[in-house]
């Protein structure tokens, strides 16, 4: 989610007594009143609250009374069959930030992990190609936060983003060619403003594509002082067309810009947290996902929808896109969840507010149309659990859900999840789709953090869990120091293998979570056969 910058010293200290050698014994001294600072939290929290700090403190402490009285959840299914492991292997981190907002790419002969302030470049094996810091990517040598990046089987290439908080701008660009090898050279890289001014937060940028454009969701905050998200837009870039190796990067002015804004659910409320789904078939119709806000308990209660939204190129002027009204689907009540237990620690970890997570879109043959794979960590389970959902968009007038499923364990927190399913998309055909693999962290007083994942396999039952690699220390990292709690996440990757066996009875999923080494943070990438 977003890149956290957290100094090894506060952020913002009051400090007082400096003049108290000018105050009469006998006077009372008043506190002055700390402005809040949009900055100052973010560095601190990773991400900005919607409805305020007060308002997120009061559902965080609701979440945790209601984790309390939970009756225990049952454990996943393990008769199904479970996922396999594949390449494995400890991904790329900075121990200067936290959490790393792990997420990573699969294209047909290299995987790519981008984190807070860092890019790499692996082979399919897990081996090391190139390495080097956002700002040597983007030229950009500013606070740079919430790095996305993803593959797009269309135009063969991978796609970043990354949100330059100085100037409230976006960070952009692609590869020049389907396998690269070097940082930045590899890249063509661009500046996007979209309207915002340097005061403003576009919080919380997430990364998706159709066909023509590429999609940024972003949470919108007007000044340094705000608390409270506005409103929340969708933001769009005209892709390069074309699947063949870029020479030359085009010039800026080749790209078109601009944003959709305030985008609402259907019955008027703040669509949270636009999703944009990441496509493994290619289709002119992008789609992207929203959910009500759950972060008020007792004013918002809990959320019972998801919104879906198409982005499609206009009539006549291809080049600009139009956006859907939304539809609402009604789904299962969900609440935030609470912050949740690691071993070894009092610190808890955070869970994020029950805002949806990495949507990925893609046929499944099983039902015979597109869909959309999308998760969040909500209340549940022992404490939090994750819910997860195959969305069917068509007719646009009647979305639905296909399937859905629920994580969760007896005896552990389920958190952080990232989802996927094992389409393979690539220029010598295509198959799979039907299955998943959803990855995610667990903890509890008696566990410490790990990264696990289940599989679903058409319409058979739900894997049990598979412990893919577990941390052997609680994390004791300079924010939990500062904060009080552990910033995990801000989210995991999960991505469809475009080179996975046409053949093979099912596909690949490659996902990416993170790990601590206690008092460092650290990622996890993987490979998992459903």
């Amino acid at each position: 989610m977003q890149k956290r910058l957290l100094p090894r010293v506060g952020v913002a200290l009051l400090v007082v007594g400096v003049f108290a050698a000018l105050v009469p014994a006998n006077a009372v001294a008043k506190p002055k009143p700390v402005k809040f600072d949009w900055r100052v939290y973010l560095s601190q929290h990773g991400y900005l609250p919607l409805r305020g700090v007060k308002t997120l403190e009061r559902a965080k402490a609701h979440a945790a009374e209601m984790a309390a009285a939970l009756q225990p959840g049952a454990a996943s299914p393990t008769a199904a069959q479970a996922p396999t492991l594949g390449t494995s292997w400890q991904g790329t981190n900075d121990t200067g930030f936290t959490p790393p907002d792990a997420n990573g790419a699969i294209g047909p002969r290299s995987f790519l992990e981008i984190v807070n302030s860092r890019l790499a470049i692996y082979t399919r094996s897990g081996g090391l190609t190139a390495s080097s810091s956002l700002s040597a990517l983007t030229g950009d040598q500013n606070q740079l936060s919430d790095p996305t990046i993803l593959w797009d089987p269309d135009t063969q290439r991978f796609y970043y983003n990354v949100w330059d908080i100085q100037t409230a701008t976006m960070r952009w660009g692609f590869s020049r060619t389907n396998n690269p090898t070097s940082i930045p050279g590899d890249f063509c890289n661009y500046d996007a403003s979209f309207g915002y001014v340097p005061a403003n937060a576009p919080d919380y940028p997430k990364l998706g594509q159709s066909k023509a454009f590429l999609m940024i969701g972003v949470n919108f905050y007007p000044t340094f002082s705000s608390q409270l998200s506005t409103e929340s837009d969708l933001l769009w870039i005209s892709k390069p067309q074309g699947s063949g190796a870029v020479a030359t990067c085009p010039a800026v002015s080749k790209f078109k810009t601009g944003k959709f804004t305030d985008l609402r659910n259907e019955n008027g409320s703040q669509a949270f947290t636009p999703e944009p789904a990441v496509q493994t078939d290619p289709s002119k119709v992008g789609l992207v996902l929203a959910s009500s806000d759950i972060e008020c308990p007792g004013i918002c209660g809990s959320g019972m929808l998801i919104s879906v939204y198409r982005i499609t190129p206009k009539k006549g002027n291809p080049s600009e896109p139009k956006l859907s009204a939304p539809q609402t689907i009604k789904v299962s009540a969900y609440s935030s969840p609470p912050d949740a237990p690691q071993k070894g620690s009092a610190t808890d970890i955070d869970t994020l507010d029950g805002r949806l997570l990495r949507a990925t879109s893609g046929i499944d043959p099983r039902i015979g149309t597109t869909v959309v794979w999308v998760a969040h960590a909500v209340l549940g389970g022992a404490g939090t659990e994750v819910d997860w959902y195959e969305i069917k968009p068509s007719p646009a007038n009647n979305p639905t859900i296909a399937q859905s499923g629920v994580v969760k364990n007896n005896n552990l927190y389920v958190y952080d999840p990232g989802i996927a399913p094992d389409r393979t998309v690539n220029p010598n055909g295509t198959a799979h789709g039907s299955n998943m693999v959803l990855g995610f962290t667990t903890s509890s007083a008696n566990a410490f953090t790990a990264a696990q994942m289940v599989s679903k396999v058409g319409g058979a039952a739900q894997s049990g869990f598979v412990m893919v690699h577990a941390s052997t220390v609680a994390d004791t990292n300079f924010g939990c120091n500062q904060l009080g709690y552990c910033r995990w996440g801000d989210y995991a990757g999960a991505a469809a293998d475009p080179a996975a066996k046409l053949t093979a009875t099912n596909g690949n999923v490659w996902l990416t979570n993170q790990l601590t080494a206690g008092s460092a943070d650290t990622t996890w990438n993987w490979q998992a056969h459903p």
